[in-house]
């Protein structure tokens, strides 16, 4: 497996794209409970890796 360097910029324009797409989903069509499950699981880990520092 290659480590591939991560700028700031990459990051903020996924989390951005994340965002919106939660959006347009949320409008068009309703998440079933074990996709809410999935997407709070891993934005809690992301919370979990922000707030240790």
């Amino acid at each position: 497996m290659f480590e591939e360097k991560i700028y700031i910029n990459e990051l903020i324009n996924k989390m951005g794209h994340v965002f919106e797409r939660f959006r347009y989903l949320t409008r068009t069509r309703p998440l079933n409970e074990d996709q809410m499950k999935v997407i709070n699981y891993h934005l809690s880990e992301i919370m979990k890796v922000l707030n240790e520092y």
